[in-house]
Parts: C-alpha cells; sequence; structure tokens
C-alpha cells in the first residue's frame, strides 16, 4: 500500500511511553502500528533505544514527524477572556500574561495559545497551555538519549480533543465531557462549542471506587463549563485502559456512556484492535501531526528546538506523488492509447494490401462483365427460334425413304409422326448433336398399303 504521509505520536503516561503509528492514504488515515516502552525512565537508555528502533524498523518508519504527548499534570491550561481590540497584538498580549505566571526569572514556561472565539464574536477567548522550561527540557533530554526528536509538542487533553472532535457530525454549540481512564488516575476534559473550555486530571484515592471518582470529576466538570438554563451536556465519552470497565460501572449514575473508540474512522490491522482503548491519546497526538488543519493547534515546542524541514525534503514525495498522478492518467487513457495504436496498425495494413485490392476489385468487375456478356448470349441464344435448324438437321439425318406426317416442338420438347422403313431410327437420332433423350410413344404398327412401319418419336432439343 502507498502511503503519502506518516505520523507518530509519542505519549508520557506514567514510567511508560506509548507509540501509536498514523500512516495516510488515498481514502482515509490507517492506524498500523502501537508500541508500549515499559519503565523507560529508569531503564537502560541503549536498552530502551533498542526497542524504539525495532518499533520503527518494522514497518519502515521514519523519524522526521513525531509529536510528543506530555502528561495534563505538567501543563498549566488557562483560558484568557479579552477584549476584541487586541487581536492586532495577541501575540505579545499573551506573552505578558505568561510572564505573570512565572515563578520567577530564571523559572521560564514554554507555551503556545490558541483563540476559540469566532470572528463575529465581541470579545477573544483565547486558550493558553504553558510548560515550565526545566520540565520540557527533561522530557526532550532524555527521549534525545532514546534516539527521539520531536517535531511538535502538545498537551494529552489537546490530542484527545483533536481525536473527538471530528468524529461528531455538528459539535456547535455542543457540550461534551471526556474521561480518560488509566488504573493511576483520571483526566478530564469538557468540550463546548468546538473549544476545550476545562481539563484537569485527577489521582485515585486510596479506598474511593472508579465510579465514585469518574462521578465527582464529571459532576466537577459540569459546574467548571457552567451550562446554561437550557444548556445540556450532550454525550460522556469514555476512553483510555480501564474505559470499558468503568462504562458498566457507571452506566446507572451517569446514564449510556459511549467509547472514544467507537467513533473512530481510521482504518486498521485486526491486531490493533485490542490496543484502541489505551492508544486513544497518542492516536491523537498522531492524528494532530498528520492533518493539516486540526480542531486546536498547540505546539508548546519553542521555534528554536524545532527540527525544520526544508523544502528538499520533500521533493521525494513530490516526485513520487507526481509518479502516481502520471500512472493514473496513463491507466485513465490506456484504452483510449491503445484503440490509436490499433488503428493506426490497421490503417498500415490496410495501405499495404490496398494496391493488391484494387487489383482484385478490377479483375472482379472484368469478371463481372464476362459474365453479364454470357447471360446475355445466352439469353439471346435460348430466344431464338429453333425450328428451322431442327428440321434441317431431321431432313439430313433422317432416310430417303422415311417421311413424316407431324413435327411439334413445345418447350423444346420434339414430337414426330410418320413411316419408314428404317430400323434403326431412334439411333440415327440419338447421334443428332441437337436432340437428346430420344424415347418412342405410343406402339409401332406397319402400313398395309405402304409397307412402312408407322412410328410417334418424342425428344428434347439441346440448347
Amino acid at each position: 500500500m502507498i502511503y503519502l504521509k506518516t505520523s507518530i505520536g509519542v505519549e508520557i503516561r506514567g514510567n511508560d511511553l506509548l507509540l501509536s503509528c498514523l500512516r495516510s492514504n488515498f481514502s482515509a488515515a490507517v492506524f498500523t502500528r502501537f508500541g508500549r516502552i515499559r519503565d523507560f525512565r529508569t531503564r537502560d537508555r541503549a536498552e530502551v533505544r533498542g526497542e524504539i528502533d525495532q518499533f520503527l524498523k518494522g514497518q519502515k518508519l521514519g523519524r522526521e514527524n513525531i509529536v510528543l504527548g506530555i502528561p495534563r499534570q505538567d501543563a498549566i491550561i488557562r483560558h484568557l477572556d479579552l477584549p476584541r481590540e487586541v487581536a492586532d497584538n495577541l501575540k505579545q498580549v499573551v506573552l505578558y500574561q505568561v510572564q505573570a505566571f512565572e515563578p520567577t526569572e530564571e523559572e521560564k514556561f514554554y507555551f503556545d495559545y490558541a483563540s476559540l472565539s469566532g470572528k463575529e464574536a465581541t470579545r477573544l477567548l483565547v486558550l493558553v497551555v504553558m510548560i515550565r522550561k526545566s520540565v520540557l527540557d527533561g522530557y526532550l533530554e532524555t527521549l534525545r538519549e532514546v534516539g527521539l526528536r520531536p517535531l511538535s509538542v502538545m498537551v494529552s487533553s489537546v490530542a484527545l480533543a483533536n481525536l473527538f472532535l471530528p468524529t461528531q457530525t455538528d459539535p456547535r454549540g455542543k457540550t461534551f465531557v471526556l474521561a480518560d481512564i488509566a488504573p493511576e488516575g483520571i483526566e478530564v476534559l469538557a468540550l463546548r462549542d468546538r473549544a476545550l473550555v476545562y481539563s484537569k486530571r485527577s489521582v485515585k484515592q486510596e479506598g474511593q471506587t472508579l465510579r465514585d471518582t469518574l462521578r465527582r470529576e464529571v459532576e466537577l466538570a459540569a459546574g467548571k463549563v457552567r451550562l446554561g438554563p437550557e444548556d445540556t451536556i450532550e454525550k460522556i465519552v469514555l476512553t483510555g485502559e480501564e474505559s470499558e470497565t468503568a462504562q458498566q460501572e457507571v452506566i446507572q449514575d451517569l446514564g449510556d456512556c459511549e467509547l472514544l473508540s467507537s467513533g473512530i474512522q481510521f482504518e486498521m490491522p485486526d491486531e490493533q484492535y485490542a490496543h484502541l482503548q489505551e492508544a486513544t491519546t497518542s492516536l491523537g497526538l498522531a492524528y494532530s501531526g498528520i492533518v493539516r488543519r486540526p480542531p486546536l493547534k498547540l505546539n508548546l515546542l519553542p521555534a528554536e528546538l524545532q527540527v525544520q524541514q526544508t523544502r528538499w525534503a520533500y521533493v521525494p514525495s513530490i516526485i513520487l506523488g507526481a509518479l502516481i498522478v502520471v500512472l493514473l492518467v496513463s491507466l485513465g487513457f490506456r484504452q483510449m492509447i491503445q484503440e490509436q495504436i490499433m488503428e493506426r496498425k490497421i490503417d498500415q495494413e490496410i495501405s499495404a494490401i490496398t494496391g493488391r485490392v484494387n487489383q482484385v476489385q478490377k479483375l472482379q468487375a472484368q469478371a463481372k462483365a464476362l459474365e453479364d456478356r454470357i447471360t446475355y448470349l445466352e439469353g439471346r441464344l435460348r430466344n431464338r427460334d429453333t425450328n428451322l435448324e431442327l428440321l434441317q438437321e431431321l431432313t439430313t439425318i433422317l432416310p430417303q425413304d422415311t417421311f413424316l406426317n407431324m413435327y411439334t416442338n413445345r418447350d423444346c420438347t420434339i414430337t414426330i409422326n410418320g413411316a419408314s422403313s428404317s430400323p434403326d431410327l431412334m439411333a440415327k437420332l440419338e447421334r443428332s448433336p441437337l436432340l437428346k433423350n430420344v424415347m418412342q410413344r405410343g406402339e409401332v404398327f406397319r402400313d398395309v398399303q405402304t409397307g412402312k412401319d408407322r412410328f410417334t418419336l418424342e425428344a428434347k432439343c439441346e440448347k
């Protein structure tokens, strides 16, 4: 199968590293591979690097488009409500706000932001995501040691939002609550009108059931969203390793909760279905790196640390794409080209035999003219009066003592009646070239007065 683009989502989940590969072809995105590197923080770096290399070499994957997802608890998410007038200088305004959150001059934040307001809104609602420089630098250093250098960095909540929103036909004006449920805790986020309006990661308390923890966090998220009198939560969606178990436990309290995996439209081999629940966040990361315009486009990696993809890196892809287009066009015109080639060959063969065909046609015309002449002559011969010739022939071949009393010619059937003393009269008539099928009609009897035999003979004339 031909893939046009590949993206690898790398999620830091506790002490484990989760990797999901998403590849795009002409029809859809394909979830091709999932891997889990356990205890990557404490294990030998060379050993971890070997597992990652094996994961990538399994499908000949590159390292050019890696999206890193940091845990929600390592990020700070804020929503800024600003007047519309600052839109032209929004970047500087957000920078001032971020500096206000920084605890010291030495402890800086990496950050990025996204405007959540439409063009018609009178005020700007801005989503700001921040992470301490020291924390992200530590993650990046660890990943470099195992051979990974991300092109983009985002928080897990943003990755889940980017994965969920495209599965909804029309999320405008609706509120959704997503819960990522893992053995060690729950991450809950609320989406309203295509925007991330709430996000929190909570650790599961000892002695507290999964049902109680999830119900409490969902109620807290609903309160933070500040729903209006007529607003409701459209649906509650569960994902993560413990999502199927949680769905059965909370169905009575929270209603019919959906699984995020049930709405994912990616193609995938059968063996990847078993990993779909635990891979949702890393899939969201990979999806954010493979689409041109994800719902929330955020990158916490500063420009100076981003891997710059030169224009030459796209040349092989452009050449491959051009070749594919040429092949598809050639396939579409194949039948027409083959017909044209066949027509040219037929024209050449026709030209080669045209001279012989003309000669044959001339001979046919000459033969036809001769046939017409023969037919004409035969018609003339058939229509001529043969009585004179026949009478002359009879006068010549009949003996002197033979005389005729009657001669008739009806449609070339000759009948003669007379008397003769010749015993071989029929034989003489049969030897004539003008007569055939000579036969006797009636009986032969002797005339008493003349002493001759009376006869009646019939014959056909040769035409």
